[in-house]
């Protein structure tokens, strides 16, 4: 049976029930015809009228976008925070590489020109002779760090005049410039080196070996900066040793004299 749908309804509008549930009907009226004292019975003419996902649809929009909003911050600074482990790693690789090569140069150079023969002791140190090879070995370290960000290597002598800070020792018991300040590079220590502020010695330890000692200290500053995540600055130290071969110009297997 056909429903009649006009039947009288209330004057009131506000006894009109409106849905907005999926599925549901929302009631309509019709203003009254000019003139009239009311609406009659068939201007009142309800219209049914299903609700789509419309309503539903903007508000999960709004939903997503305050979501969007909460999780991309923190996305980002996890993914800053990641790139800035992978620059401390490469920065180690490269200041290990640095302070390698500058030992290995340094044994090179002892035996390309020694203080004295390779065959006795060495002779009483000098600055004539330990200070330029200091430098030489400096050199080295500098240009194998220069890749590094804070370092400033000068175009004009291609010395590092900040970072990294090096030092160099010769272990044959006889250098004067141990650990001391390398001319044309950076001085002060800061006291975050704490490996090259420990204490240095030309001393051999017992052994007939001679061999170079070079230590750097780097400050890596890191992207990460915010008032709640901030890695600040981190101190890179690397020390590596290298044995003097000495046995390039003796012809035999045997130690420096």
């Amino acid at each position: 049976m056909r429903q009649d749908r006009s039947r009288v309804l209330p004057e009131s509008t506000s006894e009109c029930f409106k849905s907005n549930v999926l599925g549901k009907v929302v009631l309509v009226l019709l203003p009254p015809r000019q003139g009239t004292a009311g609406p009659t019975e068939r201007e009142l003419r309800p219209f049914w009228i299903p609700v789509t996902n419309r309503t539903r649809s903007t508000a999960s929009r709004g939903q997503s976008l305050v979501e969007f909003a909460l999780v991309v911050p923190i996305v980002f600074l996890l993914l800053v925070g990641i790139a800035d482990l992978g620059r401390v790693f490469i920065a180690g690789v490269v200041l290990e590489t640095a302070a390698r090569d500058a030992a290995e140069k340094g044994a090179q150079e002892y035996v390309a020109n020694p203080p004295g023969p390779l065959d006795a002791p060495a002779p009483p140190g000098s600055g004539a002779y330990y200070g330029p090879f200091d430098d030489k070995v400096a050199a080295t370290a500098c240009l194998e760090s220069a890749e590094l960000p804070n370092t400033d290597v000068d175009p004009t002598d291609k010395k590092c005049k900040t970072w990294p800070i090096i030092r160099v020792c010769v272990h044959d018991g006889q250098d004067v410039q141990c650990g001391q300040p390398i001319s044309g590079y950076a001085n002060p220590i800061p006291a975050e080196c704490a490996d090259m502020n420990s204490a240095w010695s030309n001393s051999q330890n017992g052994s007939a070996e001679r061999w170079v000692e070079v230590r750097l200290c780097y400050r890596f500053t890191s992207i990460l900066s915010t008032d709640l995540f901030h890695l600040g600055d981190i101190y890179l130290e690397r020390r590596r040793q290298f044995v003097i071969p000495c046995y390039f110009q003796l012809g035999s297997a045997a130690p420096c004299g």
